[in-house]
């Protein structure tokens, strides 16, 4: 137990009733209240504890501000990327979340910087052609779902493969545009370690003149193979959005 944990623990007097305990520390890190969540009373003594009445407890204890004096909240600010004099944007932003039932509040947000040379696989097409998802792997590997296992996160997908077409979808006094759809397999190894297999669906925009992409709208949607004892599918849903938003498309 290191020094400054067991520095609280006697602090607190506890019994060892059970493995879960609450500790509450002010903002100087003093111990102001400490019970057995389990079973067991409060700093030791006899008796069952009630979670709720030891944390309402608590909270006098901190003599907290009144909640209507305290300042208002702040806005949520979205991470973002900085803007750069490149033709192209600077990177893409990801919405990354479960897409089953009682999922869609875990939302994790990622940020993935794209420079000119992996835009260029995305140039406007004259006609349809082929693009490899191995050329999106940056965007494409962020495909995994919040709280599953270190182990599992920090191992990369080693391949990625799929079937990818960019084709040109028109065009107005803003610009032209372009479609990208098709699906991707994205593997760690053999049968036995995690996969993402799903659909990837995009809408680019294109300059009147010039083949550089202005800006990319998509989704990808599919499957997490979840494989820790068994396997466990996870459906997964991601929102990606070129950043910053271009100043405009028709200038050029």
């Amino acid at each position: 137990m290191p020094a400054h944990v067991r520095e609280v623990w006697t602090q607190a007097q506890l019994t060892k009733r059970s493995n879960v305990f609450m500790f509450v520390l002010d903002s100087d890190a003093r111990l102001v209240h400490a019970f057995n969540a389990v079973r067991g009373g409060a700093r030791g003594k006899e008796g069952p504890s009630s979670s709720q009445e030891e944390i309402t407890k608590a909270i006098a204890e901190l003599k907290l501000p009144d909640a209507a004096a305290q300042a208002p909240e702040r806005p949520v600010l979205l991470p973002d990327i900085a803007a750069t004099k490149r033709e192209v944007p600077a990177g893409v932003r990801l919405f990354v979340r479960p897409n089953g039932q009682g999922g869609g509040k875990q939302v994790v947000v990622e940020l993935v910087p794209t420079m000119p040379e992996e835009w260029s696989v995305l140039a406007f097409p004259e006609t349809p052609r082929e693009v490899k998802p191995e050329a999106l792997r940056a965007w494409l590997v962020q495909m995994y779902p919040p709280a599953i296992r270190t182990a599992d996160q920090e191992k990369p997908f080693t391949k990625i493969v799929g079937s990818l077409k960019l084709e040109p979808a028109g065009a107005d006094v803003h610009g032209r545009y372009a479609v990208l759809h098709g699906d991707v397999h994205l593997t760690k190894g053999d049968e036995k370690e995690s996969a993402f297999q799903g659909r990837l669906q995009a809408v680019l925009s294109y300059r009147r003149e010039g083949p550089e992409v202005q800006s990319l709208r998509g989704v990808v949607e599919g499957d997490y193979l979840y494989r820790i004892r068994g396997t466990q599918t996870i459906p997964l849903i991601a929102a990606i959005e070129s950043r910053p938003e271009p100043d405009s498309l028709g200038t050029k």
